[in-house]
């Protein structure tokens, strides 16, 4: 179960409060004995780790592409596509 702390209290120990948050701890934040908040610690999602770990690289933007085949003749379209990538 997470520790709960009033407003107040973590405003006076804010600095306190991130360190226990940056030691793996849970806070719920809490107003007149509600909870409003849960203070967690940040994870990386398991790709962003991979990246920082250079075990894997960012995908790239989509590309449009830049010309558009013309169908000539009773081509099919499979052909049409396969004369345009030896075009490249």
């Amino acid at each position: 179960m997470p520790t709960q702390i009033g407003i107040r209290e973590l405003r006076d120990t804010l600095t306190q409060a991130i360190r226990r948050v940056r030691a793996g701890e849970t806070i719920e934040v809490t107003h007149d004995g509600e909870p409003v908040a849960v203070i967690s610690p940040y994870r990386r999602s398991r790709l962003d780790q991979l990246i920082a770990e250079g075990r894997a690289t960012p995908g790239r933007p989509f590309r449009a592409p830049t010309r558009l085949v013309e169908a000539k003749g009773p081509k099919s379209a499979s052909q049409i596509i396969l004369e345009g990538r030896e075009d490249r």
